[in-house]
């Protein structure tokens, strides 16, 4: 049993919500538990979207346990990379759709998940920054170069160089948020953005995510070329030929499990 995460189902949606008060701070061991929520998830087909969130009003999570750096040996915090490491893949990679509800502060390792999600939410009065360089350390979990490919060199320069925390205006202004909330609907409005997958083809939908996460590393001539390939590989089959008769006969598709 989960001593660190809580999960529920909402229809197709999976809602995980960090909870190790009072900053939900992760641990080694509460991210073995996301690693293993993640997975489980994946692998259920009745599960198309997930959603993260922190417990309580004031955190979504303030990162890491500095506690952990406190004796700087290498080898222990290489165990705990580890462990960030592998629970952040398994949000990034997890085929269906993801989104943060940050419901207060998101520092740290607790930016770098949402960041690992596919979009955000965030309540006004939250507040995101990755601070690292204020204890001597630095974004080691991916956070660096999600943040730049969301707001650009300049303002991620700005966030991790500067230490700047923003506000949920701010973050919206310059792209890192999706969406801002009213205190206490970051959670429902991620809910409702999530289960709109649904409607979506499963397949389909995996095949579009890997190919927008590739996209920065390739040119267009390369990328066009596995789009279409990943096109070709829908054709004629049962989800593909469900959602054209669907839409011709003016009905609701009927997924069937992806394989």
């Amino acid at each position: 049993m989960a001593k660190y995460l809580t999960l529920e189902h909402l229809g197709q949606s999976a809602i995980i919500t960090i909870n190790n008060p009072p900053a939900n701070l992760w641990t080694i061991d509460s991210l073995h538990e996301l690693t293993a929520t993640m997975t489980t998830l994946q692998a259920d087909k009745a599960v198309r979207s997930v959603v993260i969130t922190g417990a309580g009003e004031a955190f979504f999570c303030a990162g890491a346990d500095l506690k952990l750096f406190a004796t700087g040996s290498k080898q222990e915090v290489q165990t705990l990379l580890d462990a960030f490491s592998a629970a952040f893949a398994a949000v990034r990679d997890y085929s269906g759709v993801t989104v943060a509800a940050i419901n207060g502060y998101a520092l740290g390792g607790g930016l770098e998940c949402a960041l690992m999600c596919d979009y955000m939410v965030v309540e006004r009065g939250a507040k995101l920054g990755l601070p690292e360089a204020k204890v001597g350390l630095l974004p080691a979990c991916g956070g660096s170069k999600r943040l730049t490919e969301k707001v650009g060199a300049s303002w991620a320069k700005r966030i991790i160089l500067g230490g700047e925390i923003l506000d949920a205006q701010k973050a919206y202004a310059i792209g890192l948020v999706e969406e801002i909330v009213d205190p206490g609907f970051a959670k429902i409005i991620a809910v409702s953005l999530a289960g709109k997958v649904a409607n979506q083809a499963p397949l389909a939908v995996a095949r579009a995510r890997q190919l927008i996460e590739q996209s920065a590393t390739l040119s267009l001539q390369e990328h066009v070329q596995l789009e279409q390939q990943a096109l070709l590989s829908l054709i004629g089959g049962e989800e593909q030929l469900e959602g054209v008769a669907a839409f011709l006969g003016k009905r609701a598709p009927s997924w069937a499990d992806e394989d």
